[in-house]
Order: structure tokens, then sequence, then C-alpha cells
């Protein structure tokens, strides 16, 4: 992938953790959605996860590589 599709997944994948978040803090004191939140928890850990390592291939791409080619 080229920078520009690594920002575009860090910036999909964080919204979708900012869902995920409120759906968690919306049933957290439920005791009937206590697997729920355990699942969607980790869940966000996974994706956390994602975009750490998109955030490391993207500071490893070389976004001035175009401008050296002219």
């Amino acid at each position: 992938m080229n920078g520009m599709d690594w920002v575009e997944f860090i910036r999909k994948t964080e919204d979708k953790m900012f869902h995920l978040h409120r759906a968690i803090d919306g049933i957290c004191n439920e005791s009937e959605y206590k697997e729920s939140v355990a699942a969607l928890t980790e869940v966000v850990r996974d994706y956390q996860v994602l975009v750490e390592k998109a955030k490391d291939e993207l500071r490893s791409v070389d976004l001035h590589r175009h401008d050296h080619e002219h």
C-alpha cells in the first residue's frame, strides 16, 4: 500500500474504534452484556494493534519519492 492507502486505513480503523468505544460505554454497566463487553474490548485492542502497525508502515513510506522522480 502507498502512503495515502495507509492514511485512509488508519482513518477508517480509528473511526471504527470510536464507535466500538461508544458501544462499550453504553453497555459496560449492564450485567447481561458482560461477555459482549469483553469481546468488544478485545476487538478494540486488535484494532489498536492494526493501527499501530499501519502507523509504523506509514512512517517507513517515502512521502517525497514522487518529488525526486521529477
